[in-house]
């Protein structure tokens, strides 16, 4: 699923492969885990129906008045109507390619979900993903993914 999507043009910038981010509008270093989330993005475009500006990527957890430093890979945020302001409806953990995605990686992925107040979370390395949905105190795996229009309609 996620295999079949490929990471944007390598630019050569003063000597440094770059990719050209469209999200963030700006030139970004080639490294592996962010090859896996410029592939997770084109995913969530083309594949889900994710609309690019409810997309925010390396977003610290501070922009959503959280008192931490870390920073989310990918947060899909949906727009709510009563606040008038964009909410998280989903967090998505990237590892590079490589790395076995361990119980380090869930409690990160679940960690950063919870703290967000997200229903769904994915936690990938290309090679793997796993999509989960909370249900209630706990986050439960999905058999199929979610569409976007899904994900805001719960």
């Amino acid at each position: 699923m996620l295999k079949d999507f490929q990471p944007p043009h390598v630019y050569k910038l003063e000597g440094q492969q770059m990719y050209f981010d469209a999200v963030r509008k700006k030139y970004v270093p080639v490294t592996e885990r962010e090859t896996v989330r410029q592939r997770v993005v084109q995913f969530l475009i083309q594949e889900l129906g994710v609309p690019q500006k409810m997309i925010r990527l390396g977003e610290k957890l501070s922009n959503y008045g959280l008192p931490f430093r870390h920073r989310a890979d990918i947060v899909i945020e949906r727009y709510d109507r009563e606040e008038g302001v964009n909410r998280p409806v989903a967090v998505v953990e990237c590892k590079a390619l490589e790395r076995t995605l361990d119980e380090a990686a869930y409690n990160e992925a679940f960690d950063y979900a919870e703290k967000l107040g997200c229903s769904y979370c994915l936690l990938t390395n290309v090679e793997e993903a796993h999509w989960f949905y909370l249900d209630a105190d706990s986050y439960v795996e999905l058999e199929s993914v979610p569409t976007y229009r899904e994900m805001i309609s719960h």
